[in-house]
């Protein structure tokens, strides 16, 4: 790494702004972009990624605040959070205890993170900064303005940051059709607005739906084809989508209104996104058709929706507990309806296949966007929603950022030839009115949200548990010397094929690890080197048997050695 820290460069050049993604470039998730202007940074958003099913007893990977403390050179200057979502949220508490440094951030996304603060105990108290559409601060020698755009959620915003004369403007995740009326089709004009303040020297833009032709249409488009699945429904209507997607949740309130339905809520997460959109007003009359435990006794099946977490088909979320019939009070019966009013992630197919699967042996008619594209849209720009940045901006320079790199190349496609930069994470990219360089590469770390205690750990660490999942593990201990000798393994995660056969397996390693002993019994050995000897005879002799290599660990004393 260059030992150069980033504020250093950046004092060195005032007349250029750095940019630095540490994540969210050619994956999805964990969204964080450092802006570095005259000597300060500044953090856009701060978002973790999901962890992969086959990394156990992991619910997230994070960036490292280590590294990038060392990258950065002294703490940012502030913390900038574009939506709530938590690719662009989940990380901040994590860096908060780090760097007590001031939050600019939205209601929803505000709440949200208060919220993780508490669940973790924590009772610092930051500077939290509550922004509004129309805002516009200044931190250090930057102002930003904040710009409302649609999203899933409410409250999302793209930043106008000003560095001197240069101009960047960084989309956040968007689409320009957004729920009326709080979303009015406003963003045109307001693009308008701000090229003819100025130029623009980059874009720095979503990628997610950049291959997508035409527009991202409105969450309005949902409610016609929902309200005709619901209004045909036989039984009851288990609808699944997104808990975050508050603008779901409301297009199904008011379709049970219409309907005459009542609405039942099962998921912790769904629940905490209705609670919040009723504190924040954006949910209010439709409310009403929403009944606890107790109502569903008295609704008929046919008159009931069911709104529930696990559109994925994630462990232990609502749809999926109910489908495996673990929630007494709720049964999946012939001529129900479960509905996925979502899109499939990949990586997820199989767990919702299973579900699909099971559902259909219930009974259930199962209805997704594949075969009613209509029930779901996406919270994310396609290729003509960022076409009018483009357009309306024309910036220098487009950034293509926030998706896989075959979804980057797509959005790339959408600019002149010579206009468009390729970004990696780690890459740090220099921008003025001279042109835009690369200015270094840096070898980026993560860290592994443990689900329990939500510790962050090393990769060292994760491999570690990966390993004894993978291949099992033994345990060595006991006494040697001065005529105290005792021995013992134990196997965890081992494979035998009868108890009498690893006993006897036992027998014959403790014998080994006493024969160790007397070969190296020398006035001169200490427990370190037993210990290390005895490791590599019992992994060697696991091999040998299971091909794999478990973890070995040797705890022996050596009572000479006291």
């Amino acid at each position: 790494m260059n030992s150069t820290s980033l504020s250093a460069k950046s004092r060195q050049f005032p007349d250029r702004i750095f940019i630095l993604p540490v994540g969210g470039c050619g994956e999805f998730g964990m969204n964080l972009t450092v802006y570095a202007y005259r000597g300060r940074s500044y953090i856009v958003d701060c978002g973790l990624a999901f962890a992969e099913p086959f990394e156990i007893g992991i619910d997230a990977h994070i960036p490292s605040p280590d590294l990038l403390e060392e990258i950065l050179g002294e703490p940012p200057a502030a913390f900038l959070i574009t939506p709530g979502h938590e690719d662009h949220l989940g990380a901040l508490p994590f860096f908060l205890e780090r760097w007590n440094t001031p939050v600019y951030i939205g209601p929803w996304a505000r709440e949200l993170l208060a919220e993780k603060l508490q669940q973790r105990g924590d009772r610092t108290t930051y500077s939290i900064n509550p922004i509004k559409e129309g805002d516009r601060i200044t931190v250090g020698d930057i102002t930003v303005d904040w710009i409302h755009v649609p999203h899933s959620i409410p409250f999302c915003f793209s930043l106008v940051i000003q560095a001197g004369d240069m101009r960047i403007v960084h989309t956040g995740d968007f689409k320009t059709k957004g729920y009326h009326p709080y979303d009015a089709d406003l963003l045109p004009s307001t693009l308008d607005a701000i090229a003819k303040s100025g130029p623009t020297l980059a874009l720095v833009a979503d990628s997610t739906n950049a291959h997508a032709p035409g527009f991202c249409p409105s969450e309005a488009t949902v409610i016609p084809e929902l309200k005709r699945v619901v209004q045909g429904a036989r039984g009851v209507s288990y609808i699944s989508t997104f808990s975050s997607n508050l603008w779901r949740l409301k297009s199904i309130l008011d379709i049970a209104q219409e309907l005459d339905k009542k609405v039942f809520i099962f998921g912790t997460g769904m629940r905490k996104s209705v609670e919040l959109g009723v504190k924040l007003k954006l949910l209010n009359q439709e409310i009403k058709v929403l009944i606890d435990e107790e109502g569903l006794r008295s609704t008929a099946r046919k008159d009931l929706i069911v709104i529930c977490t696990g559109c994925q088909g994630e462990y232990r979320s609502g749809l999926r507990r109910i489908i495996e019939d673990d929630v007494r009070f709720l049964e999946i019966l012939p001529h129900d309806q479960i509905i996925f009013s979502s899109r499939m992630i990949p990586g997820n197919e199989k767990s919702i296949a299973k579900m699909v699967s099971l559902g259909t042996f219930k009974g259930a008619d199962i209805i997704t966007a594949k075969e009613y594209p209509s029930i779901h849209v996406s919270g994310h720009a396609y290729a003509e929603d960022l076409k009018l940045f483009l357009d309306r901006l024309k910036p220098r320079f487009h950034i293509p950022v926030h998706g896989t790199f075959t979804q980057m190349r797509a959005n790339q496609h959408l600019a002149e030839a010579d206009s468009f930069l390729s970004m990696s994470n780690g890459r740090l990219l220099s921008l003025g009115h001279a042109g835009a360089q690369v200015e270094d590469e840096y070898e980026l770390e993560r860290l592994f949200v443990d689900s329990w205690s939500r510790q962050p750990m090393d990769y060292a660490t994760m491999r570690a548990r990966h390993k004894i999942g993978d291949s099992g593990m033994a345990l060595v201990s006991g006494l040697l010397g001065q005529g105290k000798d005792q021995l013992e393994v134990e196997f965890v995660g081992l494979p035998f094929a009868s108890l009498e056969i690893e006993e006897a397996f036992q027998s014959e390693l403790v014998h080994a690890l006493f024969n160790l002993y007397k070969r190296l019994n020398t006035n001169g050995l200490t427990a370190d080197t037993y210990n290390e000897q005895a490791r590599l005879l019992i992994r060697r002799a696991l091999t040998d048997r299971f091909v794999k290599k478990p973890i070995v660990f040797s705890k022996v004393f050596l009572m000479s050695g006291l």
